[in-house]
């Protein structure tokens, strides 16, 4: 499972990581969270890291827009790490994202096709439709607000 969760878009996230958690769930988990400075707004830190370092959260990439000149964002870290993403797709993972509709969500669906795109070697209309077949079969979902 690989869970896009800026600012508040955590929340859901925890209860997917807690559930796993609780019924013994085996499959790798990678969170890509981020927010403007790590210093104030990296919700649930101790949480997570102690989930990262048990190995609940197989990865966990952050990304904080103002703690630094250029801005890093989630679809920075995506993009950086696009080759490892792409496998985990191939793998069968499930993507999901949630936190901002009006920009957020958007961006990291153009990243994650474009991803699609450079690693499997598929068109624009290619990577769509495997976005649009992933949907389908219910591993690639939005919660957006």
């Amino acid at each position: 499972m690989i869970m896009v969760g800026p600012g508040t878009g955590i929340g859901p996230f925890r209860g997917f990581l807690y559930e796993r958690q609780a019924i013994g769930a085996k499959g790798k988990n990678w969170l890509i969270f981020g927010e403007q400075r790590a210093e104030y707004d990296f919700y649930f830190k101790e949480e997570l890291e102690a989930m990262h370092k048990d190995g609940l959260l197989t990865r966990l990439d952050t990304a904080f827009s103002r703690d630094q000149a250029e801005k890093i964002y989630v679809q920075t870290r995506m993009l950086e790490h696009g080759a490892e993403l792409w496998a985990w797709l191939q793998e069968g993972a499930h993507f999901y994202i949630c936190g901002d509709a009006s920009r957020m969500a958007k961006e990291v669906e153009s990243t994650l096709k474009r991803i699609i795109q450079q690693h499997g070697e598929m068109s624009s209309a290619e990577a769509e439709v495997y976005v649009k077949e992933m949907a389908k079969s219910k591993r690639y979902a939005r919660n957006v607000y």
